[in-house]
């Protein structure tokens, strides 16, 4: 069952290990194949070398229908598809530049680049929370709560998930955080940061909802 999605969740955790925003058996990828049903990437696996054999069928309560033990991380799934129940997939996975921003307190607060607010819509960060514990859903659910338009969320002190309407959008999200944070690395490196003003903020926000 399911084989196109396996397909596609293979062809993603390639991708992430070839790109080098996964090493050794980081990360972690979902789908949702059906309002009850999640096809969830094994416990301590490479993800750039998936097979079939490897992806778990869950219901979303995290209880296992077929295959071998899912991600630990499986219950951070479960909070993203709770909290954007219109998302089908997610991406969870520690791109060293991302990672490095969730080792400090330096995202900025405004705008600083209008293809973060098309491709994004803004990013959210958590609390620290002790990986694959219940610590971890609770705090994605308090940093995604009241924040609709966010897809991406920076993990503090761990990594990034990203979700989308699919595994490929969430994928594209996963990229383009990374691209905004070595950028915003960069400006600072050189000292200086451009933010948009309230005025030029409007006028992105206009042609977003044009």
């Amino acid at each position: 069952m399911y084989e196109k999605q396996k397909k596609d969740i293979i062809d993603t955790g390639r991708a992430l290990y070839d790109r080098g925003m996964l090493v050794g058996t980081d990360g972690n990828m979902s789908i949702r194949v059906s309002e009850d049903e999640l096809l969830i990437t094994a416990s301590g696996v490479c993800k750039g070398k998936l097979t079939e054999d490897l992806i778990c069928l869950t219901d979303m309560k995290g209880n296992i229908k077929e295959g071998p033990k899912p991600a630990r991380d499986i219950m951070m799934h479960l909070a993203v598809y709770e909290s954007r129940p219109k998302s089908q997939a997610v991406v969870h996975a520690h791109p060293p530049a991302a990672t490095g921003w969730a080792m400090t307190k330096l995202l900025p607060d405004r705008m600083i680049l209008p293809e973060i607010t098309f491709n994004l819509g803004g990013i959210a960060v958590t609390d620290f929370a002790l990986p694959t514990t219940d610590e971890v859903p609770a705090t994605v659910r308090r940093a995604l709560a009241g924040k609709p338009s966010c897809g991406a969320l920076i993990l503090a002190n761990h990594g990034a998930t990203t979700w989308g309407q699919d595994i490929e959008a969430a994928f594209y999200r996963m990229e383009t955080l990374e691209m905004y944070v070595k950028a915003l690395a960069v400006s600072k490196l050189l000292g200086t940061q451009r933010y948009l003003t309230e005025k030029e903020e409007e006028k992105v926000n206009r042609l977003i909802h044009t």
